[in-house]
């Protein structure tokens, strides 16, 4: 049972910090799961998916449930014409009984009319039957969304470039301190070495000092380094929304990234695509927004047609609650309502040639994307073969350079040579190194932007 418990443990602390270390495919899967950004464009989505159900909910059916109340304390008051009195005397003129005679004009009769209770239930049913801007409007909806996945994966693009250049300039940096650390010891044997020759008396304190100069000069640049690589983790871990107070590793190394990453560039079937760039589908999703807006406006020319039905029942009684006196009286209707906005002070002739403007403004967008697109290729591709030139002369000058820095070393030892040139010697040693891993890093880097120009990253 305790094995078991302890297995369980050493599985957890294994876990745990298998978390802290990334390599770049890693680093770029953990900054696509947890960037705030890309969090915030998913919940874009959500807000869209949100407008969508609203927008189609106003064509949708709605019914309605009403019920009123009203208790008369003096019922309304409605003046009637007198037409009772004048009928009497024409009957009595006709039948003799009084002399014709002309009559003055009768007054209005005071009549009250209703109950003192009055209780009112019902339904009411409108839907939409026809709005051509509203189904273009829908439609447009739905596109929307599109848009705004098309940007996703655009915004997911840039976050593999981004992550990608700071994964590489972090480990740039971190090799730099592993050869920088190598050099450092191996100094301080040759400088263990000249101190032993000076304590024999055959060396001078000129070269004790020089190479003293030199282990200082290499411990500087350590310590500057190493504050330098600190500065660049964290913005790679800003950059993947990693805890800025959590340690975090680099599993991949220059020379890995390198054997998988440069070779690719010299096929001669790669073309340029623009359609596979990620902003292409963006932009032409774009272009088809603009071109239906303007279709949302012309169809708002259209008469809109709505469908309504309504059932009603009344109570009316001078005691709500005598069930003698009357019951419910039924109400229902249905019909429709057409309506066709003829002229509205030229408002949907000014949208539409905005609409326009804006169309045409996208299309002048797509353009220039395909020119700079153009550019970018174009120079990517130059950049690229420029660095795969310079770290082929790097390899071979970093080869030459620890040659001219043994043979000073044999010198030195012999007798034949001086501590200036064992100096001078590692100092070309060590710019080498660091400009075979700067030509590396620039090969690299110059590979993902050609990848990024072709879409392909």
């Amino acid at each position: 049972m305790k094995a078991f418990f302890l297995f369980i443990l050493l599985f957890a602390i294994s876990t745990t910090f298998s978390q802290d270390s990334f390599s770049l495919s890693e680093a770029i899967a953990y900054a696509r799961k947890n960037n705030l950004e890309l969090k915030v464009k998913n919940l874009d989505v959500q807000d869209v998916d949100g407008q969508i159900k609203e927008y189609t909910a106003i064509g949708l059916p709605k019914l309605q449930a009403n019920v009123g109340y009203n208790y008369f304390i003096k019922l309304p008051t409605s003046i009637f014409p007198n037409f009772i009195e004048p009928a009497i005397y024409d009957v009595l003129f006709d039948e003799n009984l009084l002399p014709r005679r002309d009559l003055d004009e009768p007054g209005g009769v005071p009549v009250q009319f209703g109950t003192k209770h009055n209780l009112n239930a019902g339904l009411e049913l409108n839907t939409l039957l026809f709005d051509g801007s509203f189904f273009i409007g829908l439609k447009a909806q739905k596109m929307y969304r599109e848009l705004i996945l098309k940007q996703i994966t655009q915004s997911e693009a840039d976050l593999r470039y981004t992550i990608t250049l700071s994964y590489l300039s972090a480990l740039t940096i971190n090799e730099n301190i592993q050869i920088l650390e190598k050099n450092l010891s191996n100094l301080k044997k040759v400088q263990n070495e000249v101190q032993e020759i000076f304590n024999a008396g055959f060396a001078e304190r000129l070269d004790v000092d020089r190479i003293e100069l030199s282990v200082q000069n290499l411990e500087a640049e350590l310590e500057k380094l190493k504050k330098l690589t600190n500065v660049s983790i964290a913005v790679l871990k800003f950059q993947m929304n990693y805890p800025l107070d959590k340690e975090i590793q680099l599993k991949d190394d220059l020379a890995g990234l390198l054997n998988r990453s440069y070779l690719e560039v010299m096929d001669p079937q790669i073309k340029l695509n623009i359609q596979e760039r990620p902003e292409h589908p963006v932009i032409m999703q774009g272009i088809r927004l603009a071109e239906m807006n303007i279709k949302r406006y012309q169809y708002s020319y259209y008469p809109s047609l709505y469908g309504f039905a309504a059932y009603q029942q009344s109570l009316q009684r001078n005691k709500l609650f005598d069930g003698n006196d009357n019951g419910w009286f039924q109400t229902s209707n249905v019909g429709v309502n057409l309506s066709w906005p003829i002229f509205t002070g030229f408002d949907r002739k000014a949208k539409i040639q905005r609409a326009k403007v804006t169309l045409d403004k996208t299309k002048l967008q797509l353009n220039q994307f395909e020119n700079a697109v153009h550019l970018e290729y174009n120079n990517a591709k130059t950049e690229y073969l420029n660095a795969l030139v310079t770290f082929e002369s790097r390899k071979k000058s970093i080869a030459l350079a620890e040659k001219i820095y043994d043979t000073a070393k044999i010198k030195f030892k012999e007798g034949i040579g001086s501590s200036l040139e064992i100096t001078s010697a590692e100092r070309d040693y060590f710019q080498s190194q660091s400009h075979l891993i700067d030509a590396q890093f620039q090969l690299i880097q110059a590979k993902v932007k050609f990848d990024k120009s072709t879409g392909k990253l």
